[in-house]
């Protein structure tokens, strides 16, 4: 299985795991399992040591057993849970686990959120039905840059190419026949290559695929021989070590037979073509493998999925490459029930969210939605910029909705865009996948929530609090804030957080202190403390009255390092002049009126150099401020926001750049 290259976190288990509350929260319940079920070990623990990581393990045992298993590099488990599906697995950057299935004989593709984390009946979304002509998927590789699945569509004899944000009964995105059934893939990124595993014995290459999507079929084929000349049967699990050009491949054999499993090495394998020797074979009935039905590297080492022999378990074969092969014995053993796929996740420091940059030196662009009216030409438009503001809006995407709002990224480089037209049927949530990489909205790739049990009439901001699987979106008529599951679709039900009746705006969510700001079109800041546990349930916390006052709060970003609230005002929305910006300090203890730090305003005497009219939304990287200004055209940037204290009163922005009625901004970084 293909894994993305911004891992997240593993997570420790003690004798007691808690489910996290804020996904019970939004279930209306709370789970607690006591006692972490830990399967049996047969060997000691392993002598090397792994470099940290969490590892999922998909069951398939004939028993019913469909458990994701969620271990640490050392196998201690961490987490169980049913995703609905049963077959291949990985997982994103942002943290979704995405799993094929083939239950009640329909093929799917399910999609769940917070995958270290999650509990049974977690929010997901899936794709299934006959337009999807998803039989029995099996492995799965990712393409991260594009936001594309590959999926082995066992016993149709091709593959099916599907866009990783798209839900229900959709047709994919492109279709990939084969000379055989495939039973799982590897995509190599730098390469621009994609491996298939097929159950006749062969490895089908397709070279340059981002490009070609497969259209042309492979570029070349090849089976394998062992050193004893015997010919590869039934080709399982696959991966690919970039740096040595070396394939590992699994081989089945007879799915009925318990001890004539195989592990190949492939030397050369970007290259490979007809039939090629392996460099190393792992056989016989030491090796215990019989049934080797996935498999991935763990730097050096290798970790198999050996759903048969013995009940099935994870087999550990240290320093693969310095091996020898033959007949000898895995390095480790963990039984487990019927393994049938593989995850690990490098533990990393996951890259920061959009609204999160706090360093200046971040590869970004700016992202911007135009917004002039209902239907207009580039109401439905994204744009992009540099960082430094130095030449012309670039056109990004068409979204084809009426009036895109707001726009935020997850981890993925997937948008998540406000739309409305005031009413609930025609308002909601888009979720574009990679929209770095696309120029036009599909349902093939990309997803809505609206309906009536969205709430969505009017959206305004929306805010992603990465860690937590959570979208949050400030809804201007109905006056509350919605937070819905970062893996919502359709017709989905939010929690609703109250806002006093006081319509909203934006929000931001500081993960360091667990407290989400929002910006009340009152002039007044909301706080909700604790809000991973709590998700707002008893209203704002806390109530920020700047002082000097404002009077219509839009744009708002909290910088943790100086604990400063940065807002924007843009007083009344049909004058030109009258927009401020202003920074709250002490925000994270700030409640009742706070004295404004520093305010950029029209001094009303006909001299104002700001360009503040209104200014709609703001963003910020820890050291420069962009602004949306919407009545005046103008995506401005401010150098040196917090630092420069010549930036106080009548001043005028570092830079000017012309845009057709900006609504949103925010920082698109390199992934």
């Amino acid at each position: 299985m293909t894994q993305p290259r911004y891992p997240q976190r593993s997570h420790r288990c003690c004798k007691r795991f808690y489910r996290h509350p804020l996904t019970a929260a939004l279930l209306g319940s709370l789970v607690l399992t006591t006692g972490c079920v830990f399967d049996s070990d047969d060997n000691d623990t392993p002598a090397v040591t792994f470099s940290p990581a969490t590892l999922y393990i998909a069951s398939n045992s004939s028993g019913g057993d469909t458990t994701v298993r969620v271990r640490d590099q050392d196998l201690t488990l961490l987490n169980s849970y049913t995703t609905g599906a049963n077959e291949g697995v990985l997982v994103t950057h942002a943290g979704h686990l995405i799993q094929a299935g083939d239950l009640m004989n329909t093929g799917r593709v399910v999609t769940a959120c917070n995958a270290a984390t999650r509990s049974n009946g977690d929010p997901s979304f899936q794709l299934t039905g006959a337009n999807t002509t998803l039989l029995k998927p099996k492995g799965m590789a990712y393409l991260a840059e594009e936001g594309l699945v590959v999926v082995a569509n066992n016993t149709a004899s091709n593959l099916l190419v599907i866009g990783a944000s798209a839900a229900g009964n959709v047709a994919p995105v492109a279709t990939v026949a084969l000379a055989a059934n495939a039973w799982d893939v590897h995509y190599d990124a730098d390469g621009d290559r994609l491996f298939v595993a097929q159950v006749d014995g062969s490895v089908a290459v397709f070279d340059n695929f981002d490009d070609t999507l497969g259209i042309g079929g492979a570029s070349r084929t090849f089976s394998i021989v062992d050193g004893d000349n015997e010919t590869s049967v039934n080709l399982h699990g696959i991966d690919y070590d970039a740096a040595g050009d070396r394939l590992i491949v699994s081989d089945v054999g007879q799915a009925s037979s318990p001890d004539d499993g195989k592990l190949y090495v492939i030397n050369n394998a970007s290259t490979a073509n007809g039939t090629v020797t392996a460099a190393i074979t792992f056989k016989g009935d030491n090796t215990r493998l019989g049934n080797p039905v996935d498999l991935q590297l763990h730097g050096p080492h290798l970790r198999i999925a050996e759903k048969a022999n013995g009940g099935g378990a994870l087999l550990t074969i240290h320093n693969l490459f310095q091996a020898s092969g033959g007949n000898v014995a895995p390095d480790h053993v963990l039984n487990t029930p019927a393994p049938e796929s593989l995850a690990i996740m490098p533990t990393m420091m996951p890259m920061p969210g959009a609204t999160d940059v706090s360093d200046p030196g971040t590869d970004y662009e700016v992202l911007v939605t135009s917004n002039p009216a209902v239907g207009s030409a580039t109401s439905g438009q994204l744009f992009t910029a540099d960082k430094g503001l130095e030449s012309n809006l670039t056109l990004t995407f068409g979204s084809a909705l009426a009036s895109i709002e707001n726009v935020t990224l997850d981890r993925d480089g997937n948008a998540y865009l406000s739309y409305d037209d005031g009413t609930t049927a025609n308002s909601g949530l888009a979720v574009i996948g990679a929209v770095d990489e696309r120029m036009g909205f599909s349902l093939s790739r990309d997803r809505l929530i609206t309906g009536s049990n969205t709430r969505l009439m009017s959206p305004k901001g929306v805010e992603l609090a990465d860690d937590l699987g959570l979208v949050i979106v400030a809804e201007q008529t109905g006056a509350e804030i919605l937070v819905f599951s970062a893996c919502d679709s359709g017709n989905a039900t939010p929690r609703v957080v109250s806002t006093g009746d006081v319509a909203p705006w934006d929000s931001d969510y500081d993960a360091s202190g667990d407290t989400l700001y929002v910006a009340l079109t009152n002039g007044t800041v909301a706080a909700y403390d604790d809000f991973s546990s709590r998700l707002g349930s008893a209203g704002p916390d806390r109530t920020l009255m700047p002082e000097p006052a404002a009077t219509n709060l839009h744009g708002i970003r909290y910088h943790a390092a100086s604990d400063t609230l940065i807002v924007s005002d843009v007083g009344s929305g049909a004058e030109s002049n009258d927009g401020s910006l202003m920074t709250l300090p002490g925000a994270s203890m700030a409640n009742g009126t706070v004295m404004v730090g520093k305010r950029i305003a029209n001094p009303g005497d006909g001299s104002d150099l700001t360009g503040l009219g209104n200014p709609v939304d703001i963003a910020f990287d820890g050291q420069d401020l962009y602004v949306a200004e919407k009545i005046n055209g103008q995506l401005q940037l401010w150098r040196d926001f917090l630092t420069d204290d010549s930036l106080q009163g009548n001043v005028a922005p570092s830079v000017r750049l012309n845009a057709n009625a900006p609504e949103s901004v925010v920082l698109m970084q390199d992934r």
